[in-house]
């Protein structure tokens, strides 16, 4: 009880601090500048690697969602996640990854999406956008992935919240 109560403290001490219109969030040893002014925080910890910001009260609406998929096992990648995903959106040679499906998620992202790549210091970041909802995928070259999404947020908001990684 002691814990939550701390982290409730330290949490509204960091927005009254930062009552502006952004917060300095770090995620995964990064440091991303995030939209104040959000309703609710959720962490779905273990294996997910996950934390998501509501920016409105109606549930699944106005959403911002961080997850680490570094060690993502979800889907065989047949390589780690972070070289499968560079292959997806600049077209790298990876031999070891499963081609097919690195086929069906360039589909699903790049396909016909208003696409844009960049690359930052040490890593090299890819936006897709599918209309309803846009994506942000943060590449290390330490095999480091997170992906970043929302549905309210653009390219250019998402980019912003990377500037500073």
């Amino acid at each position: 009880m002691f814990k939550i109560g701390l982290i409730a403290v330290a949490l509204s001490l960091s927005v009254a601090v930062h009552a502006g219109n952004r917060i300095e969030l770090l995620y995964s040893d990064l440091r991303f500048s995030i939209p104040a002014g959000f309703a609710a925080v959720g962490d779905i910890g273990d294996s997910q690697n996950m934390l998501i910001f509501r920016y409105a009260d109606e549930l699944g609406k106005r959403f911002l969602a961080f997850a680490d998929m570094t060690h993502d096992e979800t889907l065989e990648y047949g390589c780690p996640a972070a070289t499968f995903f560079e292959a997806v959106f600049f077209e790298t040679a990876a031999a070891d990854c499963d081609q097919t499906l690195i086929g069906a998620v360039h589909e699903n992202f790049v396909s016909g999406r208003d696409v844009a790549t960049w690359t930052q210091d040490s890593y090299s970041l890819a936006y897709s956008d599918h209309g309803n909802k846009a994506f942000l995928f943060v590449i290390g070259k330490d095999a480091k992935l997170l992906k970043i999404d929302s549905d309210f947020l653009d390219g250019e908001s998402l980019k912003r919240i990377a500037e500073d990684i």
